[in-house]
């Protein structure tokens, strides 16, 4: 898992990470990470600059949009009516089954929002950041299911 800011992305050792799933926590802000020319014009997702960083690895973008202190009261058991639901981007679909296989162990379910270069939809900014989980002010947070995140991908715009 790799979870710094995102300015710090070339920092990861690729060698020890070569052949792994790697799952891509970061989010970009310029006014912390500097303004980054390929994310500001919309030539890469900040997930795609790690996996041109990692390239012996499977990137895949999960966790980034969910306040992590909801994480620790959101997760609920597969078929529970109030599971709460992660979407996931990446380019690999093995990898991408294996997360969604991992949240499912913790308990939240997936929602593949396609390839990295559709990671922009879950980015700060976008309906599917935060919003379906309840505001930050409330540590408890609120389950999102499954349709309200399709929705709010869906909704997602540049």
């Amino acid at each position: 898992m790799v979870t710094i800011p995102l300015k710090a992305y070339r920092s990861v050792p690729a060698a020890p990470l070569a052949g792994k799933i790697v799952i891509d926590t970061t989010n970009y802000y310029p006014q912390r990470d500097e303004q980054i020319a390929d994310l500001d014009s919309g030539l890469a997702t900040s997930s795609e600059l790690l996996q041109q960083h990692l390239p012996a690895s499977k990137v895949v973008k999960a966790f980034n949009n969910i306040f992590f202190k909801h994480l620790q009261s959101l997760a609920r058991p597969s078929g529970a009516a109030d599971r709460t639901f992660l979407p996931i981007a990446g380019d690999d679909q093995q990898a991408r089954s294996a997360v969604t296989a991992f949240l499912d162990s913790i308990g939240y379910g997936a929602i593949d929002a396609g390839p990295l270069a559709e990671g922009w939809r879950q980015q700060p900014g976008t309906p599917v950041y935060g919003t379906p989980y309840g505001s930050f002010d409330n540590e408890a947070g609120t389950p999102a299911d499954a349709a309200s995140v399709r929705a709010a991908l869906a909704a997602a715009t540049r």
